[in-house]
């Protein structure tokens, strides 16, 4: 595929959180310091927002790496679980028995365990992502567990991670206690321009290829098409490559960008705020429709690649079936083409199709 077409030791835009791959924007280290923080001052519960794409799973692995062997973190990334659910889940990652135990069980033994390590000057975090989705009766219960504590520090320490949503949920007159536990709160927000070009030509340098690929044109339209989102980028980028391959050029120019967003249905939030302090409600979602002219075994590994990243792709379109047919005709075989079905999407789309498009600086900069 295109890792060995373009040098590539690894390929530079995969979904999945490679803290090698590593980008700290200025937001990404604001929100990565106050983190920090928070947990060197034993604050009970630390809150992280951002809109879906932004990189906050990304944020809490880059966290865990920097976390010394005398913290122990729990990381729970399925929301989907009630509070007893929730108790089993953490006893199991910190190692306790949980076998035919009642909730009274699991608290006591949870709670001598936090006691233990408190003793012995360690720390016990408990991280939980997509929060949002966290019942308001789960959400007290969480609090509860910070009620662990002597008269010197917090036996665990919580942080909440989600969508922008969980702003307006902890707002509401059921959470108040723990809304006002809360001892820091960030959000992340996409990149701006610059940052979406250094981003860019940061994973290509990690991934092994240091000349520039991608014109600044492309990189234009990869921030307009973008906002600045980086799951959106990988996409966009991921994309290009594999047509760039296809076609056998060496270089991304807009053109390619271009033709790629034609097959592509892109939603992004229309207005994303530049301040982490005020709440807003929108998502985002790439669902990749169709694709063109691929030859036929790029075309079948790719759909390949593509589903096992996640990205919930299928490209069927009456082009792809014409470019095919000139491909296999091109071809000396006449082997079958087999177009998978389409993969589950990872994330709901979105009624909205249009576009907010906001301008990049002019390429003087």
């Amino acid at each position: 595929m295109y890792k060995e077409f373009y040098g590539f030791t690894t390929y530079p835009f995969a979904l999945t959180p490679d803290t090698h791959f590593l980008y700290p924007s200025e937001n990404f280290k604001d929100c990565l310091f106050y983190l920090l923080h928070g947990l060197q001052r034993e604050y009970g519960i630390l809150v992280m927002t951002g809109a879906i794409g932004t990189g906050k799973t990304f944020l809490l692995h880059t966290l865990l790496k920097k976390l010394d062997e005398k913290t122990h973190a729990a990381f729970i990334v399925s929301s989907a679980l009630n509070s007893f659910e929730i108790l089993q889940y953490v006893s199991k990652e910190f190692k306790l028995e949980i076998t035919g135990q009642s909730k009274a069980e699991l608290l006591f033994n949870l709670r001598e365990f936090l006691f233990t390590h408190a003793m012995a000057n360690e720390k016990v975090i408990l991280i939980i992502d997509e929060a949002q989705n966290l019942s308001v009766e789960v959400l007290e219960e969480i609090r509860l567990l910070t009620n662990f504590e002597n008269d010197a520090k917090k036996f665990i320490q919580v942080i909440l991670s989600g969508q922008v949503q969980l702003e307006e949920k902890l707002k509401l007159p059921e959470l108040t206690q723990l809304s006002q536990r809360v001892g820091f709160s960030c959000r992340l927000i996409p990149l701006n321009y610059e940052e979406t070009k250094a981003y860019i030509e940061n994973r290509l340098s990690i991934a092994g290829v240091t000349a520039p690929l991608f014109t600044s044109k492309a990189i234009k339209e990869i921030y307009v098409h973008s906002k600045g989102i980086p799951r959106v980028i990988n996409i966009i980028c991921d994309l290009a490559l594999l047509l760039g391959f296809i076609d056998e050029t060496r270089e991304i120019g807009h053109t390619i960008i271009q033709e790629v967003m034609q097959d592509l249905n892109v939603y992004t939030p229309e207005q994303l705020r530049r301040r982490h302090t005020r709440p807003q409600q929108d998502t985002d979602v790439v669902r990749a429709r169709r694709f063109r002219r691929p030859r036929r075994w790029a075309w079948m590994a790719a759909l390949v690649v593509v589903s096992l990243l996640g990205a919930g792709a299928l490209w069927h379109s009456p082009l792809v079936r014409h470019k095919l047919k000139e491909s296999m005709t091109r071809s000396e075989q006449n082997s079958a083409i087999v177009v998978p079905p389409s993969p589950a999407y990872r994330e709901p789309p979105l009624l909205s199709q249009s576009l907010a498009v906001r301008e990049p600086p002019p390429s003087s900069r």
